[in-house]
């Protein structure tokens, strides 16, 4: 019985997945709860920037002289360096604020519009291989915010933008620490 046992638990961990907890156990705290908190970008202001308009620059590079122009000032608009974020998760619902003004709620998994200065955006905050995923959804395009407990405490947020006008994406990563 003990051996069947085992076998069943290490067929489970080879499929990557946990066995359930006995009763009257409780369960790990999800994932997700781990990110609970404040979070500040570990950098200056100027560093964290310089990152973000480096990244417009190789996502507007391929594209002509006038779309350049007006692509960079846009996505330099829409994407300041959020110095910020306040990530609470629990009991199926989900909260990330930035900078303390910009509050996107929903039910973990779940879309919900939000409308900030006129613009509407679909929202899903999720949880997906021990990483917390916040997608934005635009009629002129994607962004997709992807937060990730790294070994040394901090969370690296992996940003990825998809314009419906533009060529190539525009990525960048940005480290946070308590």
């Amino acid at each position: 019985m003990k051996m069947r046992s085992f076998l069943a638990a290490a067929a489970l961990a080879a499929l990557g997945l946990a066995a359930l907890p006995a009763l009257g156990q409780e369960a790990d705290v999800p994932a997700a709860e781990a990110f609970n908190g404040t979070w500040r970008y570990a950098g200056s202001a100027a560093h964290g920037t310089q990152i973000i308009h480096r990244a417009v620059d190789r996502c507007v590079e391929p594209e002509n002289f006038i779309v350049r122009s007006v692509a960079a000032g846009r996505l330099r608009d829409k994407n300041p360096l959020v110095r910020n974020i306040a990530i609470n998760i629990g009991s199926g619902n989900a909260q990330i604020v930035f900078d303390g003004s910009r509050t996107y709620r929903t039910g973990l998994g779940a879309w919900r519009t939000h409308t900030f200065d006129g613009d509407s955006v679909r929202v899903q905050i999720r949880e997906h291989n021990g990483a917390i995923v916040q997608l934005f959804r635009t009629d002129s395009g994607t962004r997709r915010n992807v937060y990730r407990m790294m070994p040394n405490g901090q969370m690296r947020l992996e940003v990825t933008v998809q314009a419906n006008s533009l060529d190539r994406d525009m990525t960048y990563r940005l480290l946070y620490r308590r």
